[in-house]
């Protein structure tokens, strides 16, 4: 990890030594992601191999690593939290939504949120283009936090670092080294001359730069901005940590053994079937003719032995493949990536008749992925908060876009999973007639009703209830009729 900014000077390796294991997982998770297995498991891989030298590997991509991610991220987000801050219908909340809506927040929300997963961190930066705050999300591999020596929980800079180039002509490329080194309330931008290329490779001389960060003869050698916020303008969001680490595990890591068996295992499969499709034959030569090229070829077609009189038949003419053993083991491998990556079955969408007929009992078969989607909440739940603060901190401090200062946010996370309307309204029913919860916030957890359309409901049921009563006479006189 990084304890100091001396990794930056002239004559230093780029990207640091200390990071570049870290980087590099970062490359390799996003091939992943994108299904690029044969990169990262070609050694892996070389188990599957046909038998003609002259054809490509038979392989076969299971990435379950999109799918696993996707999962994750759909269950935070497919249904958006509900984002408020002071009263409906205040500034604070017009401000909010705002900020929301202009800078497609959810949208980049689930940008962090797949990061957050397959790199072990999301980020996010706060700018301003001088008419409004702007968020985007930062992607980990030019990430680079600089922590306290003794404490790495307590980050000193959040640099943000990336290799470019132009052409000198068409053969050859210029290679350049962009620095954005965030402090709290400070942002300050370089760029270095760079011996290497996208890879890495060395850093040289600071180059002057105009105010937009373009190098220029006459330009000044950093460009040094006071935001007006005292906080950072990069937020992280962690995946799993632990108090020795300054970035998040990825869960992708502890995946890899699992897939890579089953992807070579289901091949190694597919290579057997592929093998025996065309089955052959042997029999008489009477089963043969001449064809137009003087070659003795069977009549069906396909290949074909001839056995003659005493002749042992060859082998490998009819098949019966015992292929259980290896199905039983993709069962087993199954159940461990289940088990490792803290899902299920039904978190696919493999329920089996009769076990998720409610709400409630689907929740008890996804138990494992809800504690982990609320496990991965608590950090994406204050970057959202702080997210929203920030940025409405900076735009009170430049003075731009009619500001509003946000001081307290409140996020209501949803669990993602579809909602049993039926079961929800038994629920409500259940409590309201127990007295444990008024009919304004029976009608809120249900339609998410707020403010004037609230209490218009409130009244409009009141009022039919009223006229549905039924009213008893003041007297009633009861007449015997005697016996019939």
């Amino acid at each position: 990890m990084l304890t100091n900014m001396d990794w930056l000077q002239p004559g230093k390796p780029f990207p640091p030594a200390s990071e570049r294991e870290r980087i590099n997982r970062y490359k390799e998770n996003i091939m992943l992601f994108e299904g690029k297995h044969g990169q990262v498991f070609a050694e892996q891989l070389k188990r599957i191999q046909r038998d003609d030298a002259s054809k490509t590997s038979y392989e076969i991509i299971l990435n379950w690593y999109k799918r696993y991610t996707k999962l994750f991220c759909d269950l935070l987000l497919s249904e958006p939290p509900k984002i408020t801050t002071g009263k409906h219908g205040s500034p604070e909340q017009a401000k909010c939504d705002q900020i929301v809506h202009d800078n497609r927040l959810l949208v980049t929300l689930a940008e962090i949120v797949i990061d957050q997963i397959r790199l072990g961190v999301g980020l996010n930066k706060i700018r301003s283009d001088g008419k409004r705050a702007i968020i985007e999300g930062q992607s980990p591999t030019y990430w680079f936090p600089v922590v306290a020596p003794a404490n790495v929980k307590d980050t000193t800079h959040h640099v943000l670092a990336w290799i470019w180039y132009v052409w000198v002509d068409d053969t050859t490329k210029k290679y350049y080294l962009s620095v954005e080194i965030h402090e709290k309330g400070l942002v300050t931008n370089k760029v270095y001359s760079f011996d290497g290329n996208e890879s890495g490779g060395t850093i040289g001389v600071v180059l002057p730069i105009d105010e937009d960060g373009n190098i220029s003869d006459g330009g000044e050698m950093e460009i040094v901005r006071e935001t007006g916020v005292d906080e950072f303008l990069v937020i992280a969001a962690n995946n799993l940590s632990t108090t020795d680490r300054a970035t998040g595990l990825d869960d992708y890591s502890d995946m890899e053994s699992i897939i890579i068996e089953l992807e070579v295992r289901i091949a190694q499969i597919s290579n057997i079937l592929d093998k025996h499709a065309s089955p052959n034959m042997y029999g008489g030569e009477s089963n043969l003719e001449m064809d137009d090229s003087g070659n003795w070829v069977f009549k069906g077609g396909g290949k074909f032995f001839t056995v003659g009189e005493g002749e042992q038949p060859p082998g490998y003419i009819t098949w019966d493949g015992a292929l259980e053993a290896a199905y039983k083991q993709i069962e087993v491998l199954m159940e461990q990536l289940y088990i490792l990556t803290e899902t299920s079955p039904a978190a696919f969408g493999q329920l089996k008749s009769g076990l998720a007929e409610s709400g409630s009992a689907l929740k008890r078969l996804l138990i494992a992925p809800l504690l982990k989607t609320a496990r991965l909440r608590v950090s994406l739940d204050y970057l959202l908060k702080e997210t929203i603060k920030r940025a409405s901190a900076l735009e009170v401090a430049q003075g731009i876009n009619n500001p509003v200062l946000i001081k307290d946010v409140h996020v209501e996370w949803q669990d993602g999973l579809p909602n049993d309307s039926q079961e929800a309204v038994q629920e409500e029913v259940q409590l309201t007639t127990a007295g444990l919860t008024s009919l304004e916030s029976s009608l809120q957890r249900l339609f998410g009703l707020q403010g004037e359309a609230l209490t218009q409901e409130v009244e409009r049921i009141k009022t039919g209830q009223q006229s549905n009563s039924v009213i008893p006479p003041d007297n009633i006189t009861l007449t015997d009729k005697g016996d019939d």
